[in-house]
């Protein structure tokens, strides 16, 4: 028999069980920064946002060379507005030149449609932006 559960029971069970990590500070030698860790596809959309406003208030940019990756931000970006009614007015996204500037308040969803892609691509693409951002998920 199987059972479906979505990823809010998902995630209540797992902090139910202990094995889903909330969120622990960890220091780093070489920095006076410090480092967020979450489980994979948790982190939440306030540190998100935060970390993105300090990090780069005026949004992040990125230049984007590989075709597969221009692939993926072209479906994460041409989803529209979707049923979390998150979408993309403010961030620009060049194709000819491989610039993308994502807005902040934009980014949550941008990383959350990498994720909810599912694919290895898509799901490296969000590690390396979280990263930049002083986010480890894993």
């Amino acid at each position: 028999m199987k059972i479906k559960i979505n990823k809010s029971q998902w995630e209540k069970i797992g902090n139910i069980a202990g094995w889903l990590k909330v969120s622990k500070m960890i220091e780093d030698e070489n920095s006076d920064d410090k480092m967020l860790s979450f489980s994979f596809g948790s982190t939440p959309e306030d540190v998100v946002k935060e970390r993105v406003n300090l990090e780069a208030p005026s949004g992040y940019s990125m230049k984007i060379k590989n075709q597969d990756e221009w692939k993926i931000i072209a479906k994460a970006v041409n989803q529209g507005i979707d049923s979390h009614l998150g979408g993309f007015t403010r961030s620009k996204f060049d194709s000819k030149t491989g610039n993308c500037l994502i807005h902040p308040e934009e980014m949550f969803t941008f990383l959350r449609r990498l994720y909810e892609d599912g694919s290895e691509n898509a799901w490296s693409l969000r590690s390396g932006i979280l990263s930049t951002l002083g986010i480890e998920e894993i």
